[in-house]
C-alpha cells in the first residue's frame, strides 16, 4: 500500500508541476481532503455495499467544477480500483510535499473548544519559530480533549493538553514513589 500511495502522490505532483498549477492544485487538494474527512462522507466512500458508479457520481456532483482534470481522474481511478482507503493518505502526503516546495508546513491544532484568532496567531508564531517554516494552521475541535490543545505537524505531536500534563505528573509521582 505504501508503494502505491507513493506512486499516486508522485504522479499527482508531477502532473501539477507539468501543468504549472501546483499552487492551485494544492488549494483544491486541501478542499477535497477537508471534505472527505467528514465522517459521513468518509463512511459513504468506504462502504463496500455502495457501487463505484454512485461514488463516482458523488465526485462529479461535488467536485467537477472545483478540481483539475487530473485530480478528478485520480478520484475516478481509485474508486474504480477499489482503493478508496488510499485517497485521504495520498491527499495528505500531496499537501505535505507541495507545502514543503513552497517553504511551508501544515499544522493541525486540536482543542476542546474553538480557538480565537489571537490564540491561533500565538500558536502559529511559536510553531513558525520552532520549525523555521511558514505554518498553515488547521483547527479542529474535539470534546475528548479535556483542556489545552495539541498540534500535529509532519507526523510529530506537540501535546499541551491537560490529559498529557496529568499523565506526566502521574509518571513523575510514581518515579518518586509518592
Amino acid at each position: 500500500m505504501a508503494k502505491l500511495k507513493e506512486q499516486y502522490v508522485s504522479k499527482l505532483l508531477e502532473l501539477s508541476e507539468d501543468a504549472g498549477t501546483l499552487e492551485t492544485d494544492l488549494q483544491q487538494v486541501v478542499l477535497l481532503r477537508d471534505t472527505l474527512e467528514d465522517s459521513e462522507v468518509h463512511a459513504f466512500l468506504t462502504d463496500m455495499n455502495i457501487l463505484a458508479l454512485a461514488k463516482k457520481q458523488f465526485f462529479i456532483d461535488s467536485f467537477s467544477d472545483k478540481l483539475s482534470e487530473h485530480l478528478m481522474k485520480f478520484l475516478y481511478h481509485t474508486i474504480q480500483q477499489n482503493q478508496n482507503l488510499l485517497i485521504i493518505p495520498v491527499l495528505n502526503e500531496y499537501i505535505e510535499r507541495a507545502n514543503r516546495r513552497f517553504g511551508k508546513v501544515e499544522a493541525k491544532v486540536v482543542s476542546a473548544v474553538p480557538l480565537d484568532e489571537k490564540q491561533i496567531q500565538s500558536i502559529d508564531q511559536a510553531l513558525t519559530k520552532k520549525l523555521n517554516l511558514n505554518v498553515e494552521i488547521r483547527t479542529e475541535v474535539d470534546p475528548k480533549v479535556i483542556g489545552g490543545f495539541y498540534c500535529v505537524v509532519n507526523g510529530h505531536i506537540y501535546d499541551g493538553t491537560v490529559r498529557y500534563k496529568l499523565k506526566t505528573m502521574k509518571r513523575a509521582l510514581k518515579e518518586r514513589n509518592i
